[in-house]
């Protein structure tokens, strides 16, 4: 991919990074302790993951820079747990501090980033595998799913269609190889665009946003319909 890829990932990410802290902004102390959509975290936990995400997606950029094979969380799922628990107590200015600077490091990693970076393959913490060129994307991804997750006002009704696409482009293999999915086909109906997320099942049909928010199980289905004829099915966890 070019560098035009690359820079533009960069802007969504310093996009959708200003919306959240638009909305972390009017935070009080009793709104971060309240729960957020995700069962058994407050969004204190939600705030602190994403502030711990981009430290690791940091480390990502550096692996895609060097090839060094530099996991992303380098302790695994564990240690990133424990960073999130330790981090949730903190007052509501520090867990804004702490978001807006590590998305700041994320963003400075990218500086004169190597022609050769942009096609190395890095590796998540789910074993799935990226380019480098596409770590923005992801972290955009990131930032957006959990916007949804505190549960003040922004829902997938403000994602953009690009970025919905997107997500089912990236999430549909996954699902497909890695997930038992109750549907087979996700068919969209305001532009071109089919999605195999088994190998059997009806199809669920609905504009680009509506099907997103399904597959990443932030929404139960509403405006979408199952072909043949039925009730809108769960999704399975993906994460």
């Amino acid at each position: 991919m070019s560098r035009d890829d690359l820079a533009a990932g960069l802007d969504g990410m310093a996009t959708s990074t200003d919306h959240l802290l638009r909305t972390v902004d009017d935070l009080t102390e009793a709104d971060l302790r309240a729960p957020s959509l995700l069962s058994g975290w407050t969004r204190a936990h939600v705030l602190t993951h994403l502030a711990r995400n981009a430290d690791a997606m940091v480390n990502l950029v550096h692996a895609a820079r060097t090839g060094d094979g530099r996991p992303m969380y380098s302790g695994g799922r564990e240690s990133r747990d424990a960073d999130i628990e330790a981090g949730v107590a903190r007052h509501v200015g520090d867990v804004r501090l702490d978001l807006a600077e590590s998305a700041e490091r994320l963003l400075e990693a990218f500086a004169d980033f190597p022609d050769d970076g942009l096609d190395r393959e890095v590796a998540m913490l789910s074993g799935a595998t990226a380019y480098g060129w596409e770590i923005p994307r992801l972290r955009v991804r990131e930032v957006e799913i959990h916007h949804v997750d505190l549960d003040l006002g922004y829902t997938p009704g403000h994602w953009r269609p690009e970025f919905a696409e997107r997500t089912l482009d990236q999430l549909a293999p996954f699902f497909r190889d890695a997930r038992d999915c109750p549907v087979g086909v996700l068919a969209a109906t305001d532009a071109p665009g089919r999605w195999e997320v088994a190998a059997t099942g009806p199809e669920l049909a609905g504009p680009r946003t509506a099907l997103a928010a399904w597959l990443t199980g932030r929404a139960r289905g509403e405006g979408l319909e199952v072909s043949p004829a039925g009730e809108v099915p769960p999704a399975p966890r993906w994460t």
